[in-house]
């Protein structure tokens, strides 16, 4: 049929798209109220966060690191001479940790005494909700760091108010009085300034640092805020950004956050001043424990050279021996030239072999010394590594850490690995340096064989002579480092150059206001949308003729708008309500859906579970083509749950079940007219019965839809739920259209599938769906309900307020 044709091409459109905008838009548009109320919640929040928030600013600064690093080149270039050490470059990420450390952050904050903070102005909004709300927020907009109001003398050591967290208020009363008030405001007590009062953590002495008059805080608060140095540290490192400016660059990029331009670039300032003092300190020792180490070895060395000194003196006595060279030729100067290279190899390997027994005996509080030895660069590394360590072990000690402290213990392991393999490094270089020697005294064997007949005497000089010469060049050479060292003492400089000091702009870079009311505005929209979209993932029932269209390609024959009252409802020939014109649409889509032609127009009212309003249907159904003039019979086929007599208030004594059981009982003796409406007629379904399926295949049925065919322009069948019995099926072929009903907000949509099901294999004739319940809120349903004008003129818009 035509109208049947142009329905299945228009669900066939809608199956094809995967999307439908503007449905969607219109769903949610449908709970505005919801997102204009979070939008309003959000943009209030914000604004009151953003009313108790202070401006930040943005500080920075730019610094060189050296290439020398941690420790001096002067200094360590002692150990170059055995090729132990190379040149040492810092490795700028170890810079960038060390510059962020919280060990070197907390100093700057105890050196610029950032833990005591002075705050006034309240703010309008913080005062007017403390004094009328009831509320207690005490926010004060502005902190005087640059010329702070009072000075505050603490009766307890700077150590342990680091440690310390508080909050006070001082009213300023007038030049020489003021309140103290406790956090919570329970304490309230005046004092005069320089009176000393006791706190919960200390006694204090408070005085005036300005002209309290001229600086307007006459009648005025000032929140004193009291922060550990931990916290503090905290806050700084997590606002603090070091970064090179390029990716093989040598200048770091500092930059620093604070509520106070000045605060944030004398921070930087002071960092950089820390950092450079602390690598001084790291050089300065490490050049002293160098000299310690020289001069020890000066001394010993002088006793040894002065007894070798004597040995030659007496042996030139004893001999008569004279300063000249006893014998000539290209073996002596063979010897000679060994000699001399054996007394160098002798020299180092000693100077190895001193090196080594200290740092054997060296414990985790003594300095191995950089001025000695080697030109291995990982034995230079090493050594300044563990002069690192060893300073933040003592460092840690002087804070009172116990020795068993974990940081002491992880300190003291690290020392030891370090120390291990220094100790490998001078073993495997002792190694190397014997076999040079070894090497060298098999050369000196063979001279002498040569030499075999050279007076013992000679010799024996020549044995003294070679360890004078040995403890001479040793002795020499560590004269030379010693005056190195003192030098190097007295031209330390710092690790860092300053490029540029630390700068902040005029304008503050938080919080963004216009970004913060544009996100609140977003998450206004986001969380309803959220929490609607999360409900409707959950939410398996149907609730509009959309979601049926893209699941079903059935034709849609009508729907049937949401009851706004409960109880039973039948149409009425004057009733102009929604509900009545969709019946009245359903009624004219009937004709298009059935053969004018037909005698006696069969329809069967089914749906998939029961409760989805067949009886409301079959019932009001029936009861509008009664209104058209149609001769119209309500047969209730629905033996099981009967629901028909309740709607039209008829009950026959017999019905359905008596006829079928029945064979004297006529068509005629259960049929009963409706009072109301002369065209309408009720058989119900009768006595109820323990075999309602078989009962159905029993042939008197065919001779009751026979005889009604006949005699009625329209039969109405009330059938029972499709996929709960067999019953409709069993009647199927009587049908000349079924109509199947599908309740929104009461059936899943998964049943859909079930529906979907039957039309495609057939099992039913001439099946269109009949939606029921539809909300019409949601703009469905053709323009329901047009009323009367006398109506319409009785509606008032929302917005307008009913008159007192």
């Amino acid at each position: 049929m035509e109208f049947s044709k142009k329905l299945s091409q228009q669900e066939e459109h809608n199956d094809g798209s995967n999307l439908d905008l503007r449905s969607i838009v219109d769903k949610y548009l449908g709970y505005w109220k919801w997102f204009l109320l979070a939008i309003t919640l959000s943009l209030l929040n914000t604004f009151w966060n953003l009313n108790f928030s202070r401006d930040i600013y943005e500080a920075e600064a730019s610094i060189k690191i050296k290439d020398e690093g941690g420790a001096d080149k002067s200094t360590l270039s002692v150990f170059q001479d055995l090729g132990m050490m190379g040149n040492s470059h810092d490795n700028i990420e170890d810079e960038i940790e060390i510059l962020t450390s919280k060990s070197l952050v907390s100093k700057a904050i105890e050196a610029l005494k950032f833990n005591v903070q002075f705050f006034t102005n309240k703010n309008s909004i913080s005062k007017f909700v403390d004094d009328h709300l009831g509320f207690s927020t005490e926010f004060y907009e502005n902190e005087r760091y640059t010329n702070p109001p009072l000075k505050i003398n603490f009766f307890i050591p700077d150590s342990v108010l680091y440690t310390y967290g508080s909050t006070f208020y001082i009213h300023v009363d007038s030049e020489s009085k003021f309140t103290y008030s406790n956090a919570d405001h329970t304490i309230n007590k005046q004092y005069a300034f320089g009176e000393k009062l006791k706190t919960s953590f200390s006694d204090i002495i408070i005085t005036p640092s300005v002209d309290l008059k001229s600086a307007g805080l006459i009648g005025e608060s000032i929140l004193v805020k009291i922060t550990s140095i931990q916290g503090m540290t905290n806050v700084y490192v997590n606002n603090l950004t070091v970064e090179p400016i390029s990716k093989y660059s040598n200048v770091l990029s500092l930059k620093a956050t604070d509520t106070d331009k000045r605060k944030a670039e004398d921070f930087l300032n002071e960092l950089v001043r820390q950092y450079n003092k602390r690598a001084v300190a790291l050089k300065e020792e490490l050049s002293s424990n160098t000299a310690k180490f020289v001069n020890d070895r000066l001394i010993a060395i002088s006793e040894e050279l002065t007894e070798i000194d004597l040995s030659a003196e007496s042996l030139k006595k004893k001999y008569q021996l004279s300063d000249q060279a006893s014998e000539t030729g290209i073996n002596m100067q063979a010897s000679q030239e060994l000699d001399r290279q054996k007394a160098i190899a002798d020299a180092q390997l000693q100077k190895i072999r001193y090196m080594k027994e200290y740092v054997k005996s060296a414990d985790n509080t003594t300095s191995i010394p950089g001025n000695i030895l080697t030109q291995d660069n990982s034995l230079n590394e090493a050594i300044s590594k563990y002069t690192e360590i060893q300073q933040e072990r003592t460092r840690l000690l002087n804070l009172k850490a116990k020795e068993k402290n974990p940081a002491i213990v992880r300190l003291d392991e690290a020392l030891k690995d370090i120390k291990d393999n220094i100790q490998l490094g001078l073993e495997n270089l002792e190694e190397s340096q014997q076999i040079t020697l070894n090497s060298l005294n098999r050369q000196a064997g063979k001279i002498n064989y040569k030499l075999n007949s050279t007076p013992t005497q000679e010799r024996e000089y020549r044995d003294i002579s070679r360890q004078q010469k040995i403890k001479e060049d040793l002795f020499l050479y560590l004269l030379q480092k010693r005056e190195e060292t003192g030098i190097t003492l007295g031209v330390v400089d710092p690790n860092a150059i300053i490029i540029d000091p630390a700068m902040s702009g005029s304008s503050p870079t938080g919080p963004n206001r216009f970004m913060s009311y544009i996100s609140a505005i977003i998450l206004g929209l986001v969380v309803p949308f959220a929490i609607l979209y999360v409900r409707d993932l959950l939410d398996t029932k149907i609730h509009t003729r959309q979601e049926v269209e893209k699941i079903l390609n059935i034709p849609i024959i009508g729907d049937i708008p949401k009851l706004e009252t409960k109880g039973r409802y039948l149409i009425t020939e004057s009733d102009n309500s929604g509900i009545a014109e969709s019946f009245r649409i359903l009624r004219t889509n009937l004709n298009f859906v059935l053969d004018s032609k037909i005698q006696g127009k069969t329809i069967f009212i089914t749906s998939t579970i029961a409760h989805e309003g067949k009886s409301m249907v079959a019932s009001n159904l029936a009861t509008s083509l009664a209104h058209a003039g149609k001769k119209t019979l309500l047969l209730g086929m629905d033996i099981r749950a009967p629901k028909i007599e309740a709607y039209l208030d008829v009950r026959g004594e017999k019905g359905v079940t008596n006829f079928i059981i029945n064979p004297s009982i006529t068509v005629e003796s259960i049929t009963n007219p409706v009072p109301s409406n002369k065209n309408l007629f009720v058989i119900s379904s009768g006595d109820l019965a323990p075999n309602p399926s078989e009962l159905l295949m029993h042939p008197r049925v065919k001779e009751l839809f026979q005889k009604v065919k006949e005699e009625y322009d329209y039969i109405i069948v009330d059938t029972a739920a499709f996929s709960m019995v067999t019953d409709t099926l069993l009647l199927s072929s009587y049908a000349n259209s079924f109509i199947y009903i599908v309740r929104t907000n009461f059936l899943d949509k998964r049943m859909l599938q079930y529906v979907k099901s039957i039309y495609d294999d057939r099992r039913i004739p001439n099946m269109s769906i009949l939606i029921n319940g539809i909300d019409s809120k949601q703009g469905y349903g053709y323009g329901y309900g047009y009323g009367t004008a006398f109506e319409k003129s009785k509606r008032k818009a929302w917005w307008k307020f009913k008159k007192a």
